[in-house]
């Protein structure tokens, strides 16, 4: 399938495909060894550029979708954040692709904190105004905490255990964290470290100090629990963090090197 869609992104987007890798380096991955990542150096306005890149775009999703052999999934998190010229870019991406959308090629997905989306959010009009133009149907999904029944599944999963052994370990989670899924990842991962959660040789099994999780001082959000184990990390790491997140989600070990050398 990637050597399919490959050929079909060469054959109809030519040189162009380079514009594209330059937002996109992993793209290059499928292009194979034979593309030449320095085509299609024109110089452009940034007006021009934004333009390109937009229309790029729209060419993507139209070739993914139509040579892939399963559904394109668009997924965009933290969407209350998204800024307007991302607006206009999905605006662009959801009409130029509306056949694909109605013959279920083609999805958007997009997650948000609804008490920071109001009515008059870019997102919110854009995504109401395809609807009475274009007829695209949206459907919102409200994602609530877990019940306590849901949590204790979760976490009879992760430990591979009965749900009625680790019913009592749940229920304390859920007390502390409201059943919030990523709270409760974080506050087990803090459990293993603190080893109040630990694989125990003799029963075969994880086992857990329930009541010293009890006692725990946990704050109300995960936010702040996070934001309260980067403090217990030492300084120097703390610097490199802080230096790090200046250069986006990752960074070459070489730039590391440099900067450790400095």
């Amino acid at each position: 399938t990637a050597e399919k869609v490959s050929t079909a992104l060469k054959e109809n987007m030519g040189e162009e495909i380079a514009y594209l890798v330059t937002a996109i380096p992993n793209l290059a991955n499928i292009l194979g060894d034979d593309f030449d990542s320095n085509q299609g150096s024109k110089n452009d306005t940034a007006g021009d550029a934004q333009k390109r890149l937009r229309y790029l775009f729209c060419q993507f999703v139209d070739i993914i979708s139509r040579y892939h052999e399963e559904p394109l999934i668009f997924f965009l998190d933290d969407c209350q954040w998204i800024d307007n010229a991302s607006v206009t870019l999905l605006n662009q991406i959801l009409i130029m692709s509306d056949s694909a959308i109605r013959d279920r090629r083609f999805f958007f997905f997009g997650a948000c904190r609804d008490d920071e989306m109001s009515e008059s959010h870019p997102l919110n009009i854009m995504l109401t105004t395809m609807n009475s133009l274009c007829g695209t149907e949206t459907t919102k999904i409200q994602l609530t905490s877990m019940s306590k029944g849901a949590l204790n599944e979760m976490v009879s999963t992760e430990l591979s255990l009965l749900p009625r052994i680790t019913r009592s370990l749940a229920n304390i989670l859920h007390h502390k964290t409201k059943g919030s899924p990523l709270f409760v990842k974080q506050v087990m991962l803090e459990l293993y470290k603190q080893r109040l959660l630990y694989p125990s040789l003799s029963r075969r099994r994880w086992v857990w100090e329930a009541d010293k999780i009890l006692d725990m001082k946990i704050p109300e959000n995960v936010a702040t629990f996070i934001t309260n184990s980067f403090d217990r990390l030492p300084f120097e790491v703390v610097s490199a963090l802080v230096i790090l997140s200046c250069f986006g989600a990752s960074a070459d070990i070489s730039l590391m090197e440099v900067l450790e050398r400095e």
